[in-house]
């Protein structure tokens, strides 16, 4: 786990809670979200780190970028990671709070390596087995890698399931080694 995630746990977290007292969880995470797309630009991180530009001026030029600029929680949220200087770990702040948002809602997020393009067909039926498999609501992050050759990688939480013929050659690889 990088540092900026060590820095940016209790503010997901707190972010997350204040979403969940709001029962806004979904316009936290659009909020979030975008933000986090604005600030990953460089430009924006220039005139936010600017010493010439007060806090409340940053607020303003962040707020100017929300659908929705009247919840004075996310403002004051917001306020406080300008104010903190922790706006930079907007990124991560966002991916946390994710995540808890998929936790809250019993989704179980799954990221799938494959070494092709998956049919929308195939991926309907890995879904469909996945959330069998896990008794919950399933979100796939598909992602292609050329090096597995042929075959899926299925990584969920602290669980990795290996079907790639990159793996079985690895595998006997070892066995003729031993």
């Amino acid at each position: 786990m990088s540092e900026n995630y060590i820095y940016s746990r209790p503010y997901g977290e707190a972010a997350f809670k204040l979403a969940v007292e709001d029962k806004s969880i979904e316009n936290w995470s659009v909020q979030l979200t975008r933000l986090s797309a604005i600030v990953a630009d460089s430009q924006t991180i220039d005139v936010l780190s600017d010493p010439k530009i007060d806090n409340a001026t940053s607020l303003k030029f962040l707020s100017s970028f929300l659908d929705d600029a009247s919840n004075k929680n996310f403002l004051s949220f917001l306020s406080l990671l300008i104010e903190t200087k922790r706006i930079i770990y907007m990124q991560e702040i966002s991916e946390i709070f994710e995540s808890l948002k998929f936790k809250y809602n019993n989704i179980r997020v799954v990221e799938v390596e494959s070494a092709h393009e998956v049919s929308a067909d195939q991926l309907d039926s890995l879904t469909s087995l996945l959330k069998d498999k896990y008794q919950s609501e399933v979100k796939v992050k598909l992602s292609i890698n050329k090096a597995l050759m042929a075959g899926l990688k299925i990584k969920s939480n602290n669980e990795v399931i290996d079907l790639t013929i990159k793996n079985r050659l690895d595998q006997m690889k070892q066995q003729l080694i031993i």
